[in-house]
């Protein structure tokens, strides 16, 4: 039940972000490389002496493939994962040791809201991921019977940055914190490794993502709207003291590529650049 209501959660946010701005949805697809940090902080189990804890830790690293609609970004990613763990006992934190390796299939939704800022475009990011293992081995290379045991539902957040390189295809960076949800069949593997001790609970596993890719625009950015002057001067920034780059005569069609502010980046034909908004009307 939690794992449906958390989901709905975040469809909502994606939803609302979305139609709340009330333009059409641009659509961008792309991929790269991924780097992912997860700690099961102290997990408590008991030996019949006193309670002890164990940080279980994932380093993952494998590649991601994103299709991007505006306000709302989904991800594929495919990672290896090495496992060590660090035992604590009495009060003594020990050596890590090798637990074994995973391989890990990712989905993750995030709503997103995007920010023009100049040449580049900043967006704080929100969502939930699942990351399904797909094959789990021990220390000994030994296949796990259940590599499900791994497997886990969490929630994102942070923020990512889209550079161009043209008006199509663009840099995407994205750097994310990550909180997964207690896995049961994780406690269940661990009571079945270390059967002469009595676990108290799992915990959330927490650790940052980090995402470098290459996207591409493959639809519109933005609503169309018509040049509402006689002549309308295209600037290179969003600012009246940059230079032009082009000029557009009374109801020339354009594409809004990014609104900031009073100054909106558009495009038509061959010219692209920012022009004041207040020059811009409603096309019929």
């Amino acid at each position: 039940m939690k794992k449906s209501i958390s989901i709905l959660a975040i469809l909502a946010i994606v939803a609302t972000g979305a139609f709340a701005q009330g333009f059409p949805l641009s659509m961008a697809a792309g991929g790269g490389a991924l780097f992912d940090y997860s700690l099961n902080n102290g997990l408590k189990f008991s030996d019949g002496i006193d309670n002890d804890s164990i940080d279980l830790q994932n380093l993952s690293f494998g590649g991601f493939g994103f299709f991007d609609a505006t306000y709302a970004e989904l991800d594929i990613n495919f990672a290896y994962g090495l496992l060590t763990w660090a035992t604590e006992e009495s009060g003594k934190k020990l050596k890590p040791e090798n637990f074994g390796n995973v391989l890990q299939l990712g989905f993750s939704l995030l709503g997103k809201y995007p920010i023009g800022l100049g040449g580049f475009t900043l967006f704080p990011l929100l969502g939930a991921d699942y990351n399904l293992v797909l094959s789990s081995n021990d220390k000994n290379g030994k296949s796990r019977v259940d590599p499900g045991e791994f497997s886990q539902l969490g929630f994102l957040a942070g923020v990512g940055l889209d550079f161009p390189f043209s008006s199509a295809l663009f840099l995407r960076a994205e750097a994310l914190f990550h909180l997964r949800l207690p896995s049961k069949r994780m406690n269940d593997t661990l009571n079945n490794t270390r059967p002469d001790v009595d676990w108290i609970n799992p915990t959330y596993a927490m650790g940052p993502r980090i995402k470098i890719g290459v996207g591409y625009k493959i639809g519109g950015a933005g609503p169309y709207m018509l040049i509402n002057a006689d002549t309308l001067n295209v600037r290179s920034k969003p600012s009246s003291d940059s230079s032009v780059v082009g000029v557009l005569a009374r109801d020339t069609r354009v594409e809004v590529l990014e609104k900031s502010g009073t100054w909106w980046k558009i495009k038509s034909g061959t010219i692209q650049g920012y022009v004041n908004s207040a020059y811009l009307k409603e096309a019929n």
